[in-house]
């Protein structure tokens, strides 16, 4: 059995510390105003200009998806209301994640977008699940960096995969559940092999928190025994 409840409040100090230093300051578009209720009207209209960005097929991608990291970090700082908001675009941001040869930057940019989309909102990290993500997540972390056109920057998009995945996980035993059922061992070995390489400039290693957090490290203290 494979639980989280022992670790939430740390956990969630530990993301919060990603996406505060890490992610946050890679955002120059867009001016962050602190949440209060009439501050949603502004969120809802620029998550709504950002949105109609991405589902602009005309855009070059690499905009489109950086108006999918836009529309993550309004998510974050606009609480529950502009979660509901951004939660329109969760299909968008997973359709573009399924083109095939996408650069790595693109996909770097939707997999932030999505964080801020799914930090600490159920609803959101439901609708992900409903989408069958995590079936396009597996196939990014699982790539094999020679054998992607964007070889250079692979190891970085499996680094936010890891991140993503543990924003998804946490105090989400559901979500959990269908990451074993897709992974298995194939995923252990993954995430310990991710969890040996430098994380420099990450609040933590999130190849190792999401080991912990999906319980494989249970596995080895039984087999060890």
């Amino acid at each position: 059995m494979f639980f989280c409840s022992d670790i939430p409040e740390r956990m969630f100090k530990k993301l919060q510390v990603c996406y505060e230093t890490y992610i946050k300051t890679f955002f120059s578009s867009v001016k962050e105003e602190p949440y209060n209720p009439t501050g949603s009207i502004f969120h809802k209209q620029k998550i709504v200009s950002y949105g109609t960005n991405v589902r602009n097929t005309q855009l070059p991608l690499e905009q489109r998806a950086q108006a999918a990291k836009n529309i993550g970090l309004l998510a974050y700082t606009g609480g529950p209301n502009a979660g509901i908001y951004a939660s329109e675009y969760i299909q968008d941001l997973t359709d573009i994640l399924h083109m095939p040869d996408t650069s790595a930057n693109v996909r770097i940019l939707v997999l932030q977008g999505l964080c801020g989309i799914c930090y600490i909102n159920y609803s959101n990290q439901n609708k992900v699940k409903d989408l069958n993500l995590a079936d396009v997540l597996f196939v990014c972390l699982t790539e094999d960096e020679n054998s992607s056109p964007a070889s250079n920057h692979i190891t970085v998009v499996k680094f936010w995969v890891c991140y993503l995945l543990t924003v998804l996980c946490c105090n989400n035993i559901p979500y959990i559940r269908t990451l074993h059922e897709l992974g298995g061992q194939m995923l252990e070995t993954k995430l310990k092999s991710l969890s040996r390489m430098e994380w420099s400039g990450w609040p933590d290693n999130y190849a190792e928190v999401l080991f912990s957090l999906l319980g494989f490290h249970k596995g080895q203290l039984t087999s060890a025994i």
